[in-house]
């Protein structure tokens, strides 16, 4: 009898602690990258006591691996491979099962500095950081905002691969030594010292499907629920601001540096019986997402914990479905006032939040689902903002909050969210009567160089990137045309050209940036075609970004704009890759629209190319003083 009793608590006591170790299993849900390719941020979906890691530095490529202990990987294993970083490669994979170790491998090149690399711990997520300082703003990103991105280039070069999961054998764990740097590491996961293995195998893992991922989000399903529709990925969504196009009624937006797979681009899914949404590649770095449908004020988007998918949700449709399973109390909050134009509403949340984003005119709603504890009487104490005090607060069905902030029809809304989740940030900008009344603002005059020898031509896109297209007309033949055309008048003039391309490749926007640079351009100048989802767009634009490029642009626009018979659009400051990167005074002209027909017609002619390679050069020549 006594020694059935001490069997089954010793089967009680084993079960027991099988079931803490149960629990301290971390689950691994999303991998993330800042801009910089220089921040890996590892989303939890659980809360453990200790998170404990070995790191291995490699040889035959250089690499450094780390193995989290006790962990699973909810997805199937990855792999990115950069060109903006000093890091190549990282792959992510369950490396074993029994016991569970996730390992990360890092395969960096020959300027890589090991001692930058950084691990932290945030709450239950890690962070592997490098080079920390030169990203003082990487703790957030941008999920939505108001205005169309320029900047959609930065992973031009990131390729990302999934794989099914895998086990690979079973790691040897003897051979190790302590090093400094591991020991340094492993002191933020609370563990008593490192281990590095001195010698080990390249780690493989068999490819099974390969994208480009043109930057930061990578679309590859889309799945109906309800009448919604859950768009799911890889990476950091976001979004731009919704529009609607008649005949029929469709609800359309744009998500900045979003590359979709091939099997599901503008194939049609079903909502309802007169609804459907697709989506499409409609830049080589941008997706558009198109919802048919009768009621598109109703559909709103919902991001989810660890933002690796959106929630399409319609108001009426939601109700009942489950869209968490934690709740999240607003842990504080602030709204502050930056300066004249510009206010700040910033929430700290305990877990990560489920919430959405909608603007309506004059006013802004955020929905936060599982979300509560929202004081008012606590957030007006700590109020500094005239413009954020007439916030309101209301009850979501069933669960959380919803928040309604008035804003001016003008105002401009940025949102962001950190990598854990746990915050979320709104700016808006409200700009002043007198500002509103200045059509083009006038930067501070930079003298000029009056030495210019060597002059930058960029005929923009190429190759597989063909850009803007229309009725089997491409933008990247246009613009290598007036390129071309360019060309030969400024040689003429004396000057040393040359140019980003010579004929139909892809060149990155940042090889393009690296090309001016070492070619010691003394101006650059990048040749476009403007594109519009409505056939009404029409006209000429030049942008500028520096403020040593104001005058150039303007000079080049006004004797561009006289010469050509058409709608004058202006003179924009705008943050396009090529202008912002390079160092010289650098201005980007868009020719006209392909989308229009007239203007396509008109841009077909050489008559029309060359009489804008010509004028584009006379105001080069006027900028320089020469005749």
């Amino acid at each position: 009898m006594l020694k059935r009793i001490l069997t089954i608590f010793f089967i009680f006591i084993t079960s027991l602690f099988c079931s803490v170790q149960a629990e301290e299993t971390l689950k691994i849900t999303s991998i993330n990258f800042d801009n910089s390719d220089n921040i890996i941020f590892l989303t939890a979906a659980n809360k453990v006591q200790y998170i404990n890691i070995k790191s291995m530095k490699l040889s035959k490529p250089d690499r450094i691996s780390f193995d989290i202990e006790n962990a699973i990987l909810t997805q199937p294993n990855k792999s990115w491979t950069f060109k903006n970083s000093d890091i190549k490669q990282i792959k992510l994979s369950q490396f074993t099962t029994n016991p569970n170790v996730v390992r990360i491998v890092i395969t960096y090149n020959k300027d890589f500095k090991i001692n930058k690399l950084k691990i932290h711990r945030i709450d239950n997520n890690i962070a592997i950081v490098y080079n920390r300082e030169i990203y003082p703003q990487s703790d957030f990103s941008d999920i939505y905002t108001d205005t169309t991105s320029t900047d959609n280039s930065y992973y031009e070069y990131t390729t990302f691969t999934e794989d099914e999961k895998s086990t690979s054998p079973q790691s040897n764990n003897t051979n190790y030594v302590k090093t400094p740097e591991a020991i340094a590491i492993q002191k933020a996961f609370n563990s008593k010292g490192e281990l590095i293995k001195k010698d080990a195998s390249q780690i493989k893992i068999p490819s099974e499907r390969e994208d480009k991922l043109k930057s930061r989000f990578h679309v590859n399903r889309i799945d109906v629920k309800r009448g919604n529709a859950l768009i799911r990925g890889v990476g950091q969504i976001a979004i731009e601001h919704p529009f609607v196009l008649p005949n029929p009624t469709r609800l359309v937006f744009d998500m900045p540096n979003t590359h979709v797979a091939q099997e599901i681009r503008n194939k049609e899914y079903i909502l309802s019986e007169n609804e459907t949404i697709k989506i499409g590649q409609n830049e080589p770095t941008k997706a558009r997402v198109v919802v048919t449908t009768n009621d598109p004020d109703k559909f709103r988007p919902i991001y989810s914990y660890d933002r690796q998918s959106i929630f399409l949700a319609h108001d009426d449709r939601i109700l009942g479905l489950k869209l968490y399973d934690k709740t999240s109390a607003i842990y504080t909050y602030s709204a502050k006032k930056i300066n004249d134009t510009t206010d700040v509403l910033h929430f700290v949340f305990t877990e990560p939040i489920v919430h959405s984003i909608k603007k309506i005119n004059d006013k802004i709603e955020i929905n936060l689902h599982n979300s509560s504890g929202f004081d008012h009487n606590a957030y007006q104490k700590g109020l500094s903002s005239e413009r954020l005090s007439k916030l309101r607060t209301d009850k979501l069905p069933y669960s959380g909050i919803k928040i309604i902030i008035p804003i001016s029809k003008n105002t401009t809304t940025q949102y962001e969210q950190s990598f854990d989740n746990k915050q979320l940030k709104l700016t808006l900008t409200t700009p002043k009567e007198t500002e509103l009344s200045q059509s083009k603002p006038i930067p501070a005059i930079i003298k000029r160089n009056p030495n210019v020898k060597t002059i930058v031509i960029d005929a923009g896109h190429g190759g597989t990137d063909v850009g803007a297209t229309r009725e089997g007309i491409y933008e990247k033949d246009i613009t290598l045309d007036i390129a071309e055309r360019l060309e030969k008048i400024l040689k003429k003039k004396g000057f040393n050209i040359v140019m980003t391309r010579e004929k139909d490749i892809y060149v990155s926007l940042q090889d393009r940036v690296t090309f001016t640079e070492s070619n010691q351009g003394d101006l650059f100048v990048s040749i476009h075609v403007n594109s519009s989802v409505t056939p009404e767009g029409v006209g000429l634009e030049t942008h500028y970004y520096t403020p040593q490029s104001y005058e150039f642009a303007q000079i080049v626009h006004k004797e561009f704009a006289s010469a050509i018979d058409s709608k004058d659009r202006g003179l924009f400051k705008s943050k396009f890759y090529v202008i912002n990167h390079t160092t010289c005074p650098s201005i980007l002209v868009e020719t006209g629209f392909i989308s229009n027909p007239e203007e396509r017609k008109e841009l077909m002619t050489s008559q029309r190319r060359q009489k804008t390679a010509e004028a584009i050069a006379k105001g080069i020549l006027k900028y320089l003083g020469k005749n």
